[in-house]
């Protein structure tokens, strides 16, 4: 039995031929099998093929870059965040489609292309279903997307041999009435990109901290000699009394120095590098060559919070990887394999109460 991987890219496949051919032939439909017995036709086909997988990589990419890079968007409404995605792919994919109409066909006939029976027909015929494809993407991204997001920095060939995940055993059903919420979930089952569990747990972030606290809602902790202080994702820092060093077991948390344990939940794969600056020096008064650390790049709304409490250059010396750690667990936790084996309802435990 085919994975949901394989099942997608053969359905890709088909509709793909399915709208070259429609695409093509246009009003001539019913002229299809003597129209496919002409080599000249069969090459064009197979052009337009080609030519929709690369719209559609185009349109994935920029689902990537809003969905998963851009913190401004991300933090837009549902229904914007589907109008500026939708409007924004139509306006890339068809100016590219018309201008490679106009180059190619144009330029034979000595003639404009785009004449009004043009848009009335056969323009239909490529724009409703490009409509209907973005409509769905954004709907049901768990469903359309093929390419796999490797962390925050980039795109891959998903890797067809993964096992099924749990989610596999859902029906379509089950999923379409899931939340937006439980989507974020269902999507980090299936593929293991880090941000959609970010995501899930994204709108709890600002709520007040009471009661048992579960790990997720922590983005660092800090162990000095006599006290543990948590740092959270609500921009609030608590030292945590009778803590239990236990929880630093947990396969979520990373120890990057002699001194701070990182919840990964909140990291993105690239580090960044920072330049300590002395008190009361300006960043453009720093050498070129001044010695810089290497710091977890946290999303940043969630750096921003932090900021709040604590001063961003204490932040940085909180936060520097150590080679030593780096090599250990900080880089051990990108593997593949290690990524499979994640368990998120491990974020869920307990790290205490606060009063």
């Amino acid at each position: 039995m085919m994975n949901k991987t394989l099942q997608k890219h053969v359905f890709y496949l088909i509709g793909i031929v399915l709208f070259a051919l429609m695409i093509n032939l246009g009003s001539a439909f019913d002229d299809l099998i003597s129209r496919l017995n002409k080599p000249l036709f069969q090459r064009v086909v197979l052009a337009t093929m080609v030519l929709v997988y690369a719209y559609i990589f185009l349109v994935q990419q920029i689902y990537a870059y809003l969905f998963f890079k851009s913190c401004r968007f991300v933090q837009l409404t549902g229904f914007l965040k589907g109008i500026i995605f939708i409007i924004l792919c139509l306006g890339i994919v068809l100016s590219i489609h018309l201008l490679l109409l106009d180059i190619l066909l144009t330029q034979r006939d000595q003639g404009t292309f785009f004449t009004l029976d043009y848009f009335k027909n056969d323009f239909l015929l490529f724009f409703i279903p490009v409509l209907f494809y973005l409509i769905f993407l954004f709907l049901k991204p768990d469903f359309v997307l093929l390419l796999r997001f490797a962390g925050i920095g980039g795109l891959t060939i998903p890797n067809e041999e993964e096992p099924p995940s749990e989610d596999d055993l859902s029906t379509d059903a089950e999923i379409s009435e899931i939340d937006q919420e439980d989507r974020y979930l269902a999507l980090w089952k299936e593929t293991r990109m880090k941000k959609f569990l970010f995501e899930y747990y994204f709108e709890n972030f600002k709520r007040p901290l009471r009661g048992d606290i579960p790990l997720w809602k922590v983005v660092f902790f800090e162990k000095t000699a006599t006290v543990t202080f948590g740092y959270f994702v609500n921009g609030e820092k608590w030292a945590l009394l009778n803590f239990d060093d236990t929880i630093l077991n947990n396969p979520w948390v990373i120890k990057i120095n002699q001194n701070s344990y990182i919840n990964m939940l909140y990291v993105l794969e690239k580090p960044d590098y920072r330049v300590l600056l002395k008190e009361n020096q300006q960043i453009d008064e720093v050498p070129k060559k001044a010695n810089r650390i290497e710091v977890v790049a946290l999303y940043e709304q969630v750096r921003m919070g932090l900021e709040v409490v604590t001063d961003s250059q204490k932040l940085d010396l909180l936060l520097q990887i150590s080679r030593r750690m780096k090599d250990k667990n900080y880089t051990n936790f990108w593997k593949e394999a290690y990524l499979q084996q994640l368990d998120e309802s491990k974020l869920e435990d307990h790290i205490g109460r606060i009063s």
